[in-house]
């Protein structure tokens, strides 16, 4: 299948379509919280800004989608509308439901123009990579129940068909216009990706601060155990494992996971740490410590 015809563009937009589920976040099987869960929940100071992201975007994709002339890109874009709103109140919802303190952030219309909603899309690539690796270390501590989990790991695969949309769109695009030489396209990525990280920062930092306090030694011992192979791994293996989930024919984003491995072997190359606990005789002898499973 050649990126840029007809079929290519069927093959993304419909894949998409097809796979869109029709739910309204306040009637999934939501879990009662106590304890410990309950405060790390709210302990976490993202909801405010998460909430107003999701919002915004659930705006300015809708808008861009009826800017749009082919019948069935538009069709495609406006069911990513749809869910960008629907992520918007899951997370008002999870707000609500657990009595998390998050400061409503009032929203302006945004711009949806086709540079926006490109910056909008690698910014997705980028922050789907980021919770894929924090979601899979998660699950695996066990800091929340797996009920609450399984809720947002449709959230996650909801995610993953957005920017896999989004790269074939994208591609298709280019390849349309004649701009879809792999020198060219890589620099044209690279650039939206700094664009979408600038703007991103930008917002955290202009995000009011929400104070927190969290009695949680074995939440703290956790955090600090993880170690950045090990959330570069994990990011890596449930890209993966999401990934597998979208028809195998369809293009997949590449700078993250291609990012990733690239620090990956920078850091195994450096000299080991000094104030590292001497090796045992295993593990000088060429065996390998377990590492950690991001699909457990």
């Amino acid at each position: 299948m050649r990126v840029g015809s007809s079929e290519h563009r069927e093959l993304f937009c419909r894949t998409f379509i097809d796979t869109h589920a029709a739910f309204e976040p306040e009637t999934l099987p939501w879990p009662e919280l106590d304890g410990k869960y309950l405060a790390r929940l709210r302990a976490f100071p993202f909801w405010s800004y998460a909430r107003s992201i999701e919002q915004r975007a659930g705006r300015m994709v809708t808008a861009f989608a009826s800017t749009i002339d082919d019948p069935l890109i538009r069709e495609a874009v406006a069911v990513q509308g749809v869910e960008e709103t629907r992520h918007g109140k899951l997370m008002s919802h999870v707000v609500d439901r657990y009595g998390i303190d998050a400061q409503l952030i009032p929203i302006g219309d945004p711009p949806a123009l086709r540079d926006d909603f490109c910056i909008f899309g690698f910014g997705e690539c980028t922050d789907s990579f980021i919770g894929f690796g924090a979601f899979a270390l998660a699950r695996a501590r066990g800091l929340f129940p797996e009920s609450l989990m399984t809720i947002f790991e449709n959230v996650l695969y909801e995610e993953a068909r957005h920017i896999t949309f989004f790269v074939n769109w994208w591609r298709y695009e280019e390849a349309r216009a004649g701009r879809d030489k792999p020198f060219l396209r890589t620099f044209d990525s690279l650039r939206y990706h700094i664009r979408a990280s600038i703007g991103t920062a930008t917002g955290a930092t202009e995000m009011p601060a929400i104070p927190t306090t969290l009695d949680d030694p074995e939440l703290d011992a956790i955090v600090k155990s993880i170690t950045p192979v090990m959330f570069l791994e994990a990011a890596l293996a449930e890209n993966r494992r999401v990934m597998a989930r979208i028809d195998a024919r369809l293009l997949r984003p590449a700078v993250m996971p291609v990012l990733a491995n690239v620090l990956l072997a920078a850091i195994r190359m450096l000299p080991p740490r000094s104030d590292l606990p001497p090796k045992t005789t295993a593990e000088r002898n060429g065996a390998r410590a377990p590492v950690l499973s991001a699909s457990a």
